[in-house]
């Protein structure tokens, strides 16, 4: 560290704020061989379209959030949208009215992939309805984007299907819920889709990490990650997807991440890479070391937000050019027409430094927005 700068420390409680907590804190491919109008997805939808009106209205805009601008046309750059922790309370079927207009707004925005990194139904309890939970995420999310020609891919979250034992039922409601309905994109060799896999689409590597817990290095996940990640050199960009963040963004979630060294060293090896996480609901666009980072904001209960800036729901947005590095913003609920500016957040968290201060020469720049804590 630098011999000028002193830490600042921060209790958790004057860090974070937050609303009501989360509990416990895809697209149909072409293969699809089951027909969209059963009787089960009817009904599905229907209790899908009440549930979802009963919930609560969108958070109001606050105007300490600047305008997002509209986004010029650009036909030789790929834009991807990043929705996360998109669930409700327990067993919720369908989705907030929050939820419905990002992905209207994403339509709107004519983005190219959606991925996200999980969470995508309310679930990580016994006897919940988990097919209907999913027949409903296909009806107004997963189907919405498929009929718009964009491509979804996802990686699962701990109320999708949580890897610890206790939760095996859940992970096959969620084998179940994609056995037919593989990403248009590419898929690459290997792999153990829906859990982790990677696909080729518009010349983005994205390959889905089966983290919804913390992983060893000794994880067979990392033998074929290892072995993927050499697609990388031959991609305008590559895009890992993994529930939790490399490095605490929720202090209050602070050993609730993706611990293994090896994973990092892999994903910090591997050019042009982004390693996007969600499960914290914090957004922080930043890197460690050369490897760039997206902790993905929450879509759906349970918001959260720094230094007492609003809780808000929000998606990133993220553009890359044909010659010129990827840039990232979050657009806040609940019309998306505003944005997070990145200067209103800590310059650091923790092991990850914001995205905007150079890798090669951070430093701190003011001492009024450095987060730090004490050596555990």
């Amino acid at each position: 560290m630098n011999p000028r700068i002193t830490p600042i420390l921060l209790t958790i409680p004057l860090l974070l704020t937050s609303c009501t907590p989360t509990p416990d804190d895809a697209n149909r491919g072409d293969s699809r061989s089951a027909p969209v109008a059963d009787q089960a997805d009817q009904a599905a939808s229907k209790q899908a379209d009440q549930a979802a009106s009963k919930q609560a209205s969108p958070l109001p805009i606050d105007d300490r959030y600047p305008p997002a601008p509209e986004l010029p046309p650009a036909p030789h750059a790929i834009r991807i949208a990043v929705i996360s922790d998109i669930n409700a309370s327990y067993g919720t079927i369908g989705y907030s009215p929050t939820v419905r207009a990002a992905v209207d707004d994403i339509i709107r925005r004519q983005v190219h992939i959606v991925v996200s990194p999980g969470d995508l139904v309310a679930g990580q309890k016994p006897n919940l309805p988990y097919d209907a939970m999913w027949r409903a995420f296909h009806y107004q999310i997963g189907d919405v984007f498929f009929d718009n020609n964009i491509d979804f891919i996802m990686a699962p979250g701990n109320h999708d299907a949580s890897a610890y034992p206790q939760h095996a039922t859940e992970r096959d409601a969620y084998a179940r819920a994609f056995q037919n309905r593989q990403p248009r994109a590419t898929m690459l060799p290997g792999g153990a889709f829906p859990f982790y896999y990677a696909v080729t689409t518009r010349d983005i590597l994205i390959i889905a990490l089966d983290i919804t817990r913390p992983i060893r290095d000794d994880d067979p996940q990392l033998d074929w990650l290892q072995t993927t990640l050499t697609q990388a050199k031959s991609a305008r960009a590559t895009l890992v997807l993994g529930h939790l963040p490399l490095s605490p963004i929720n202090f209050n979630q602070f050993f609730e991440i993706a611990s293994s060294p090896r994973l990092r060293q892999l994903l910090q090896a591997a050019p042009r890479t982004i390693y996007i996480s969600g499960h914290h609901h914090i957004y922080y666009p930043g890197h460690i070391g050369e490897l760039r980072t997206i902790s993905a904001p929450a879509l759906g209960s349970g918001p959260r937000s720094l230094f007492g800036a609003p809780p808000t729901n929000a998606y990133a947005l993220i553009t890359i050019p044909p010659s010129a590095p990827p840039t990232v913003t979050a657009l806040v609920a609940p019309n998306f027409k505003r944005m997070i500016d990145h200067k209103s957040l800590p310059t650091r968290i923790l092991q990850t430094e914001r995205e905007d201060i150079g890798i090669a020469e951070f430093i701190i720049e003011s001492l009024d927005n450095s987060v730090t804590i004490p050596a555990i």
